[in-house]
C-alpha cells in the first residue's frame, strides 16, 4: 500500500494554527512532523509551498498533492478519517 503523504504549508500560518493542526494530526495518528504512523501508511511534513498559497488559502493542506484550503483542525481530522477506511 502507498504511503499517503500529508502535507501542511506554512505560508500564511499563525503559530496557534499550526500547533492547532499538528495537535489534530497528533491526537488522530500520532504522529508529529517528519514521521510516519507505525503501520506506515501516512507520512506528516511541515512544507514551504512557495507562491500557490495566498493568505485567503491558509491553512493549506496538501494529501498526496490534492490541495485542501482553510483547512479547520476539524476538516483535517474529517479527511484523516477517509484515509484510514
Amino acid at each position: 500500500m502507498p504511503v499517503t503523504r500529508l502535507e501542511i504549508c506554512t505560508e500564511h500560518l499563525t503559530i496557534d494554527q499550526r500547533e492547532d493542526l499538528l495537535d489534530a494530526v497528533w491526537a488522530a495518528l500520532r504522529i508529529s512532523p517528519g514521521m510516519v504512523t507505525a503501520d506506515g501508511n501516512v507520512e506528516l511534513t511541515l512544507k514551504h509551498c512557495g507562491d500557490s498559497v495566498a493568505p485567503e488559502d491558509a491553512p493549506l493542506v496538501r494529501v498526496n498533492e490534492i490541495e485542501y484550503r482553510n483547512v479547520t483542525p476539524e476538516r483535517l481530522v474529517t479527511l484523516m478519517k477517509r484515509w484510514s477506511r
